[in-house]
Formats: structure tokens, sequence, C-alpha cells
């Protein structure tokens, strides 16, 4: 049996993960407790017995302290910990690492990555620093660059959470608007569960397909997305129709700087698909699992 080492197994997408490696029975290891204060010797004892780490730590918001802390610092002890180890690791990186495109313009992973939050640049730096283990051959290490997963368990701060509590509430009471920023953004978006899906397609040691059978030893970084890009504004009138809500939306709260600041994004997927992987849920699909796990 696999056995995987688990970190941010509480967060949302660590949840996700958990669950679809456990429905393919790999035995889940969550870590615990502060790991920045583990030595070498305390992170051999948790990698005792393990096949693989997965790294779906980290923060979105915070301090440059807390960010740099958990998007920068523990990965770096990670990628130590594995060399030693000698097992692979499977870090959740993030599409903020490439900053603005131009419409219509699909980021590749070999293109330039100007971030501009501080969000995004701590990822980067921990993505740099995986990419450079793996260049010089101190890790087996792959970073899935995300882009925008949606689904049951995503905070109420987001923007998808954020709506399906309030369009739930409106639609309840009757109210005739509901007051969001500007939705005119594009973004790629994805199910949450296509995060699971894919650390498992490239975990070691599972039954595989030929094209799978390659993905388990692919390293460095790959963008994890659909390919598409969509308006922010199909998430909340996704979530609207689910609610059964039908008074205005209102686009005329203040915006979010970081969606201000990259008014469009879509990953190119061309060697997601070479190494076998086929996203199977929709994101109407995952604004469905999201709302109805609020109820």
């Amino acid at each position: 049996m696999t056995r995987v080492l688990l970190l941010g197994a509480s967060g949302f997408l660590g949840g996700v993960i958990a669950a679809e490696l456990r429905r393919a029975s790999v035995e889940v290891v969550p870590a615990q407790g502060d790991l920045l204060e583990l030595d070498a010797a305390a992170w051999a004892a948790r990698l005792e017995g393990v096949n693989a780490v997965v790294n779906a730590a980290g923060r979105t918001a915070g301090s440059l302290s807390e960010l740099t802390r958990a998007n920068v610092l523990l990965l770096a002890q990670v990628l130590g910990a594995v060399q030693a180890a000698g097992v692979r690791l499977i870090h959740l990186a993030s599409a903020a690492e490439y900053g603005p495109a131009q419409p219509g313009e699909a980021s590749r992973e070999d293109s330039p990555t100007r971030p501009v939050s501080v969000y995004g640049a701590t990822k980067l730096a921990g993505t740099v620093l995986l990419q450079e283990a793996v260049r010089t051959g101190r890790a087996d290490a792959l970073a899935l660059r995300l882009t925008n997963p949606v689904g049951a368990g995503m905070n109420p701060g987001s923007l998808p959470g954020r709506a399906a509590r309030e369009l739930r509430e409106a639609a309840g009471q009757g109210q005739t608007s509901v007051r969001f920023g500007p939705l005119g953004a594009f973004r790629d978006f994805i199910a949450a569960p296509e995060v699971g899906r894919a650390v498992l397609h490239f975990l070691p040691g599972q039954p595989a397909t030929a094209p799978a059978q390659t993905a388990a030893a692919l390293d460095g970084v790959l963008n994890l997305g659909s390919g598409e890009a969509r308006p922010v504004r199909d998430i909340v009138t996704g979530l609207a129709a689910l609610a059964g809500y039908q008074g205005q939306l209102v686009e005329d709260a203040p915006g979010s700087p970081r969606s201000g600041d990259v008014p469009y994004q879509r990953a190119d997927t061309t060697r997601l698909q070479a190494a076998g992987f086929v996203p199977a849920n929709s994101l109407e699909s995952a604004l469905l699992d999201l709302y109805t796990a609020g109820h």
C-alpha cells in the first residue's frame, strides 16, 4: 500500500486530496504540529515508511513574514527532508506566480513569471527552490501549478465561498439585490476534486496505464487547470441559479486588487494532457458541490 505524508490536511485542498487518496486505498498520514520546528531527525522519523510527501500547506493571505514562513521556508525544509529520505514530493504551487497575461494568451510552464502580490511572489520563491532541487538532482519533486480550484469547503472569504453564502441568504430573505465587486476578470477555474485526482495520478506506486507510469516520473513544474478562461461572473451567476435567486447582481462594490491587477489568466495544459491526465469534473459540478455543502 502507498503511504503518503500529507501537509495541510485540514485545509480546503488538503481535505480534497485526503479524500481522493483514501478512496484509492492510499494510506494518508496527516502532518501534525509546527513543522517549521522539526529538525532533521524529526523529519526522518515522520518520513519513515512513507512513499511520498504531498505539500498542500501554505497561506494565501497574511503579512510578508507569515507568507514567507508558510510558502517558502516550510517548503525548503520539506525539500531537504525528502532528499534525505529519498521519497517523492508533490507540491501545490499557484498560477498567481505567472502574474498578468495578455487576453487569449495561455501561460506555459516556461512563461515569464511576474507575480503582482506578496502571495504570488512567495509561492514563486518556493517553486524556484523546488526547481533548483530538481535540476541539481537533490530531489524527486513535482510542483502542480494550480489555477483557481472551486468546490465544497472553500473559505467564506473567497469570492465563490462568499457568493454561495450571500446568494443563499438573499434568496431566503427575498433581497432584491446583492453587491459584488467587478466580475469581468477572466480566470481558469478547475473543480477542486481534480487536484486530488492529479495528486493521485502523479504518485509513485499506483496501478497505471503507460502515460500514468510516465507521469509518476515527471518532475519540475506542471500546470493544473482547465485550459479555458471564463469570466469570474460565471461563478456568481452559476451560484445564483442554484440558489434560485432572481434579484439583481450589482457590481459596484470595491473590487479585489488581485483581480484588477490580473484581468486575464489561463493555463496551457499541453504537458498535463501529455502526462495522461484528463479532467473529469466540470465547473458546474464544482459550484453544485460548493452550494450544497452549505446546506
